[in-house]
């Protein structure tokens, strides 16, 4: 970078250093030679247990129509112009929202850049998130830049939310390579399996762990003779109501619920095939973490995950179709030796492009393009691309 630049990055809260966007952020912070300050709407228990490398303010937002949120408001502008900075970087729709009030009413002029890491929530997704669909086209126009983290998502904001092209920054998902655990954990000691197939998501609808569930069952019933177990890495509210799908399949003992675990990638180098069957993706965390063991990968054809996985080093499938799950986990079941090589490209495809070596510099380049922006008094970004 030319300078030290003053960024601010917006975000709701940080509740975990394991949820996706979270994980990035974190990792930024970390790495990059900015002087960032964080700025959450809310707290947390998280927040409020860890320390971060920078300072960190909090709002006390209770939502836009709580009594408070002009105080909230007006403690964001002021830390606008007592830090002095020069851009914001905004995470998930409260804080995108935010931030747009702020480049509308701040008198310290900054760079607005928009973060857009997913296609939407499916289900879960917020009742008002409804109008924020109809303000979001605002935002997106007087915004200096947006960041995302697929090509699918940069087509898809291009087109529904008509920005020009070239506003949208793809800069993909950074990662450390893992170590192998020199002891896998007891599990894989204690039950036994010819082939372990692992997933690493929360439990809630938009992941659909409900067709591996389903996968698990059709092979079971087509007479696939390995014996093949799963062991789901994640929590959520669907926990029970999954244990019961895979009770009444009649593989119950096939399914392995061990919840949100410290280290993933013990667990995945015990396994041998990674699987993500969400009806919505951006640039998949999961995907990249099986990747980095070593895995070959069955996916759906979700948002940013053909970006990741083709051919060379798995298959995707159509979303909501658990026989076409079930047909490619067949494949890779049945040849040991497929595993292995598209295992290895894999891997290879995660060195070649998303190590943190290779994405901080995009980082940088990115934010560099935002600060002469400024100081030249015109349209910051210059558009860089992470090829996956």
């Amino acid at each position: 970078m030319t300078r030290t630049i003053r960024i601010a990055y917006l975000i709701d809260t940080i509740s975990s250093d394991k949820a996706g966007t979270e994980k990035q952020l974190l990792n930024i912070l970390k790495r990059l030679p900015v002087d960032p300050l964080v700025i959450c709407l809310h707290d947390s228990p998280w927040l409020a247990a860890n320390r971060l490398p920078c300072d960190v303010v909090t709002l006390g937002y209770r939502g836009f129509l709580a009594p408070g949120f002009p105080l909230v408001l007006a403690s964001y502008l002021r830390l606008l112009k007592e830090r002095n900075i020069d851009i914001v970087q905004t995470f998930f729709e409260d804080s995108m929202f935010v931030g747009f009030l702020g480049k509308v009413l701040s008198r310290r002029r900054h760079a607005l850049v928009v973060s857009r890491r997913d296609l939407g929530l499916g289900s879960d997704e917020p009742a008002y998130h409804g109008l924020f669909r109809r303000i979001r086209p605002h935002v997106f126009r007087l915004s200096d830049g947006i960041a995302v983290n697929a090509h699918a998502i940069k087509d898809h904001v291009a087109a529904y939310e008509q920005v020009p092209p070239d506003k949208i920054t793809v800069i993909g998902n950074g990662l450390d390579l893992p170590v192998p655990p020199p002891v896998l954990p007891s599990l894989f000691r204690e039950v036994k399996a010819d082939v372990w197939i692992a997933i690493a998501a929360n439990l809630k609808p938009i992941k659909r762990i409900d067709l591996l569930v389903r996968a698990l069952a059709h092979l079971k019933d087509t007479g696939v003779k390995d014996v093949v177990r799963a062991v789901v890495l994640g929590e959520g509210r669907l926990e029970s109501e999954l244990t019961h799908l895979a009770t009444d399949l009649g593989i119950g003992d096939r399914v392995h619920f061990v919840g949100a675990v410290e280290n993933v990638s013990d667990y995945l180098y015990g396994a041998d095939i990674g699987v993500l069957c969400s009806d919505k993706e951006g640039l998949s965390n999961a995907i990249l973490e099986y990747m980095a063991c070593g895995l070959p990968v069955v996916a759906t054809d979700a948002g940013g995950n053909g970006e990741l996985v083709n051919e060379m080093n798995g298959a995707c499938v159509p979303t909501g179709d658990h026989v076409a799950l079930a047909h490619a986990l067949a494949r890779l079941i049945e040849s040991p030796r497929l595993r292995k090589e598209l295992g290895a490209h894999s891997l290879e495809k995660v060195r070649q492009n998303f190590t943190w070596d290779k994405v901080l510099p995009q980082w940088e380049n990115f934010y560099d393009s935002l600060a002469k922006g400024l100081a030249r008094g015109n349209n910051p970004v210059e558009n860089t691309h992470a090829e996956a």
